[in-house]
């Protein structure tokens, strides 16, 4: 792109705004300066300063802009996929069934564990690429298909690969996502051994890569003592602590994460109030996983509305990873939240841009506003609001970018 430019002949504009909780602003026929990769100034044509008039103009055709989605929550590389176990589920088997007979999770973990860095990096590659498609400009992606540290390596290798290729992203370091079957048993043992040596190796063998640490606080997988474990060791190595968190039942997770100030708390569905309003009262972002509960066919959706009345800034995301939520569509995402989630349009827009954003500490993505990164989304809608209203409809947006 060229370092100044004129965005001109647009329907309209939306974006939240950063100064104010759950504000959405939109603009008739605006313009957008751009200058040097930034937003340099929004308004309405009719008031556009002499300055900006000089720069080279992009005609968007009577199109929306829009901040580009940012996912704060995927699993992103992993080797393999579970299609069959999918399957198998719906003629009736049973996710311990599977896990029994060593599928589930261990089957990805194998795939993972043969996989090479480079082979990580094309399918990484593959999966980025249809989702900026798509309109997801930023992307959190975790470790922990590895689930041993030479394999945890390896992801964090492609990581760093991508992020040199110039992929928009935050990682997160999490090989406590599972029990490996080498630790059956051996919980206690196993956060000890990632605590006290593969986290701080990890951060050794890539410094400045990872930003965030997470683990499964779940009944089965690990408790809130260890997940207390695994963030104090992150946050001592300068890794912000994110936490999975009441899942299938309440664990205490939220109020664990609000304890540690994490940046965001994940999943939530058994969320309690208390945690409610902790998360509120500390800052931690409650990111929902609406997809995941489709994908698993449970009933229960996390409880979107009581958060955002208690106060708490509600943020969404994918959750995309092969066993229980096999999707990249941030317009399903964003169907959910309004028709599940029971939030407004303009709320789960916010929870899919700004605070999603706010949540990775990324101030200048998320929204339109002066000095914000100019990569943004333009819908070739007569108002956003078509997004979510015409549901089979897969709208694809031009992305503007400096890149």
């Amino acid at each position: 792109m060229n370092k100044y430019k004129l965005l001109t002949n647009l329907r309209g504009l939306m974006t939240p705004d950063p100064s104010q909780l759950w504000k959405v602003d939109t603009l008739d026929d605006p313009n957008i300066a751009i200058s040097e990769g930034r937003i340099a100034w929004i308004g309405r044509r009719s008031d556009l300063p002499s300055e900006y008039s000089k720069y080279e103009q992009l005609d968007c055709m009577g199109r929306w802009a829009t901040p580009g989605f940012v996912d704060p929550h995927t699993h992103l590389l992993f080797g393999g996929d579970r299609s069959q176990e999918f399957n198998r589920r719906l003629h009736g088997a049973t996710y311990a069934d599977i896990a029994a007979e060593g599928g589930g999770i261990r089957e990805t973990v194998r795939a993972t564990r043969l996989a090479t860095v480079a082979e990580l990096v094309d399918i990484g590659e593959s999966r980025l690429q249809k989702m900026r498609s798509k309109g997801i400009l930023h992307v959190e992606c975790k470790t922990g298909y590895g689930l041993e540290l030479e394999s945890e390596s390896r992801l964090l290798q492609a990581y760093s690969e991508l992020i040199e290729r110039g992929w928009s992203l935050d990682i997160t370091i999490m090989p406590a996502h599972d029990i490996p079957v080498e630790y059956a048993g051996r919980a206690d043992e196993y956060i000890r051994m990632v605590s006290e040596e593969w986290q701080p190796e990890l951060v050794r063998r890539f410094p400045k890569v990872a930003s965030f640490c997470d683990i499964f606080v779940e009944a089965g997988v690990f408790t809130s003592d260890h997940g207390r474990q695994v963030l104090e060791s992150g946050r001592k190595l300068g890794l912000k602590p994110r936490i999975h968190a009441d899942e299938f039942v309440h664990t205490g997770g939220a109020e664990l994460a609000a304890e540690l100030g994490a940046a965001s708390a994940d999943h939530l569905m058994f969320c309690s109030e208390k945690g409610m309003a902790d998360m509120a009262r500390a800052g931690v972002v409650p990111t929902l996983l609406p997809a995941t509960t489709l994908f698993l066919g449970m009933k229960d959706f996390a409880p979107a509305r009581a958060m955002i009345d208690a106060g708490c800034k509600v943020a969404l995301a994918s959750d995309f990873n092969p066993g229980s939520c096999a999707c990249i569509d941030p317009l399903l995402i964003l169907r959910l939240a309004c028709l599940q989630l029971r939030m407004t349009f303009e709320e789960a827009f916010t929870a899919m841009t700004l605070h999603p954003a706010q949540s990775l500490h990324r101030n200048d993505i998320g929204h339109l506003f002066q000095g914000a990164k100019a990569e943004l989304l333009l819908w070739d809608v007569k108002h956003p609001l078509e997004l979510v209203y015409w549901m089979g409809e897969a709208y694809m947006p031009e992305i503007v970018s400096p890149r």
